[in-house]
């Protein structure tokens, strides 16, 4: 192989031209050959190499020179196309072995070949104009941009996103166009009824990983060929951080629609989810007296900020000899309150004396992922998910749910009564509604806002769904069904996804009113953090079984129940 022909781009990542794709004759100790990925490039053929593992850079026999001096010896000259298409299949080739210090080297190569085009210099009286407000990392190949880019003398017909890397990718087929009150205030060229909305946002995939905060650079081009470039700004790459700018963003829209949704604002926030749920791992357990080996009941209670619930249930519960019976596990979701919680745990177990174990979970996971995380360590035939702000009226609610569970063969879900302080019903079984003029379905309670005693809240029913904030069910087939979903964000909508799941099964999901709990509701999060969740989980959950959930309603008889004014759907006693 002729001197300056190959140069190593990392240890485990070699690039070399030859004269033809038959002409790789690289070897490990003389002996074993290598795979190479090639891209003809005019008249030669040029190779991405990347080592096997467990093999060397020294143990490779080759004759390598310097990245910078290779590439203006072999591909400089090349046009702007077919640079381009060097830099992204180079960033796609060597992908597998990503790691910052190969990205760096790429970043050279990238600045090496690109053709740098004229900046963009936004002004208000310009005729055209581009930027991009934040770059997003949801996972290093998969990311979400908003920004804006208009032009008044000719349509845009190509808008591309360049990784530090080098991988390139069209965004303009993919993007969703939104209103930019703020642009059109700005330019005095913009003409809103001209053409398309300035602003856009978009979910896009790289053929290979990103891994720098930058820099990107973001082309446009317009159908009279004008070309123009600009910097991107330093991606975002925290995931809390990630999530709640995604939030913000689908927050300023008024009504959802359903292409930002499905093609970029979800495939986002499940990304988000699993890289979340991947890494949900407790911490530590700890003990406080003897709980139980072989417990009816497991009792998994998530904590999350307001650790203070700890001491008002654990009162509730010292007078009933079915809680001292149980298995209870706490799971804290609030790492940064592990010292806290614990300390009161050791103060509060001599006072009230029930037995009790604490999961400390190693970051926050959500409702869902505590919840799975309790389940995973439960020793009871039946799970009971409850909420750290529900409190029973009386002894004996456990046993009363645990004895009606065993007594329905087809049963799935089983929720009590759950009343707010004044003693008017929270939640007697749980349907959806859909307001007029709305695409989707929202959770209702049954007789929400009625005392008690009404009549037909005092009927055990099968219903659509119940709550999560106290719910039980059989521990195996929890387990079956994978638990609660990971897909829905902090917590809303997944007690029902899994209710709905279980009545696909053949399975019936049950309201208990002869059992009575206080439930404070809504206490760990602020309207500010809960809206934007609640409004996607919304969205999310109706995607996912708006065909299911109209059966139900369809099924179910219509009858005149005066709640909050409204009419609402309820089963027949």
């Amino acid at each position: 192989m002729p001197d300056g022909s190959a140069t190593w781009l990392s240890n485990d990542v070699l690039l070399l031209v030859t004269s033809s794709a038959d002409d790789v004759a690289l070897a490990v100790d003389g002996s074993r050959p290598m795979d190479a990925q090639s891209l003809d490039v005019g008249s030669s053929v040029l190779h991405v190499v990347v080592l096997p593992s467990g093999v060397r850079r020294a143990q490779v026999e080759v004759e390598a020179t310097d990245v910078k001096a290779f590439l203006r010896t072999h591909l400089a000259a090349l046009d702007s196309a077919m640079r381009n298409r060097v830099t992204d299949f180079i960033a796609s080739a060597a992908g597998s072995a990503t790691k910052p210090t190969l990205s760096e080297t790429l970043v050279e190569v990238r600045e090496v070949l690109r053709e740098r085009l004229p900046l963009k210099v936004n002004s208000p009286d310009g005729p055209r104009g581009m930027i991009v407000d934040h770059i997003l990392r949801v996972d290093d190949r998969s990311f979400y941009v908003k920004g804006w880019a208009h032009d008044a003398e000719a349509e845009i017909v190509r808008l591309t996103a360049v990784s530090p890397e080098g991988s390139r990718v069209e965004l303009l087929d993919k993007l969703v166009r939104q209103p930019r009150p703020d642009v059109l205030e700005w330019s005095s060229v913009f003409n809103p009824d001209a053409g398309a909305e300035p602003g856009f946002i978009c979910f896009f995939e790289l053929d290979a990983p990103s891994l720098l905060h930058g820099p990107w650079v973001f082309e446009m081009e317009n159908a009279d060929g004008v070309v123009g470039e600009i910097a991107g700004p330093r991606v975002t790459r925290d995931m809390p951080d990630v999530q709640a700018q995604i939030f913000h963003d689908f927050a300023e829209v008024r009504v959802l629609d359903d292409r930002l949704m499905e093609d970029h604002v979800s495939p986002a926030m499940m990304r988000l989810q699993q890289r979340a749920n991947a890494t949900i791992k407790i911490d530590q357990i700890t003990e406080y007296g003897t709980a139980p080996t072989s417990p009816d009941v497991s009792i998994v209670v998530p904590v999350y900020q307001n650790i203070e619930h700890l001491e008002a249930q654990l009162a509730e519960f010292a007078d009933d000899p079915a809680m001292h019976a149980a298995d209870i596990v706490y799971v804290l979701d609030s790492p940064e309150a592990a010292d806290s919680f614990d300390y009161l745990a050791s103060h509060l177990y001599p006072i009230y004396l029930v037995p009790f174990r604490i999961a400390f979970l190693e970051q926050n996971a959500g409702f869902s992922g505590a919840i799975n995380a309790g389940a995973s360590i439960a020793r009871g035939r039946l799970l009971l998910l409850l909420n750290s702000d529900v409190l029973p009226d009386k002894p004996g609610w456990l046993e009363t749910m645990r004895a009606f569970y065993d007594s329905q063969p087809q049963i799935g879900a089983l929720a009590p009564k759950l009343l707010y302080e004044d003693d008017s019903i929270q939640h007697a079984g749980m349907h959806f509604t859909r307001s007029p003029g709305q695409s989707v379905w929202q959770d209702a309670q049954y007789y929400k806002g009625l005392h008690r005693t009404f009549p037909k809240a005092n009927v055990a029913r099968t219903v659509p769904a119940v709550t999560g904030a106290c719910m039980m069910i059989d521990r195996a087939l929890f387990e079956e069904f994978g638990g609660l979903s990971g897909n829905y964000v902090r917590g809303d909508y997944e007690d029902f996804d899994l209710c709905l799941r279980l009545i696909e099964s053949g399975r019936e999901n049950w309201f208990l009113p002869a059992a009575e709990l206080y439930h404070l509701e809504a206490q760990s999060y602020t309207a500010d953090l809960r809206q934007p969740s609640n409004r996607y989980n919304v969205w999310l959950h109706t995607h996912l079984w708006k065909d299911r959930i109209g059966e139900l309603l369809t099924a179910e008889d219509l009858q005149g129940e005066a709640s909050t004014n409204d009419k609402i759907r309820t089963a027949a006693p």
